[in-house]
């Protein structure tokens, strides 16, 4: 794992990773300029698994309670990660551009991720299987729980369990396909 608390040699940004994000062998970061609107306290906070990458305009706006795990050779390009709680990403997953993936379904500005769910619970953890596919401009919000080897179309908005295998597309997300059909 990249030490933390570093800064990338390829970085065109002057800062550094924070201290409490990990990065496996063979993985990629663009930028810690991914990271202007971390708060997470947590340690660690962020971790990415092995020879995955992390491309350009992806951005973690985490809350001081929020962590991100990244499985193993997944990739994930250019989406934001906005969560005071839990995103769990599996091994083997593409993420498209500009994919959202929040706990609540309106943005705070940063340093106020609590704001977010005023009169709501603190946080609804998202988590997306193994091998699943997540179209340009998808939106998860808390909640959503992406199967294994499932697809979302590109501009889904999904806060629901997706079967394994099976596609879903629209707003909200329903299933267009499944495994077999």
């Amino acid at each position: 794992m990249t030490a933390a608390g570093v800064r990338l040699e390829h970085d065109w940004f002057p800062g550094e990773l924070p201290a409490n994000v990990r990065i496996g062998a063979g993985s990629w970061v663009h930028s810690a300029h991914a990271f202007q609107h971390f708060r997470s306290e947590r340690d660690p906070a962020v971790v990415i698994g092995e020879h995955s990458g992390v491309y350009v305009g992806t951005y973690f706006d985490l809350g001081p309670s929020g962590s991100v795990e990244i499985g193993d050779y997944t990739t994930v390009v250019g989406a934001i990660i906005a969560t005071d709680g839990s995103v769990s990403i599996g091994d083997h997953v593409f993420i498209a551009h500009e994919v959202v993936i929040a706990d609540g379904p309106w943005a705070a500005p940063p340093g106020a991720a609590i704001a977010r769910h005023a009169g709501g619970p603190s946080s609804r953890d998202v988590v997306i299987g193994r091998t699943a596919w997540l179209g340009a401009r998808a939106v998860l919000l808390g909640g959503a729980r992406i199967g294994e080897g499932a697809i979302v179309a590109a501009g889904a908005v999904v806060d629901c369990e997706v079967p394994p295998f099976a596609t879903v597309a629209g707003s909200p997300a329903r299933v267009v396909r499944r495994p077999g059909s």
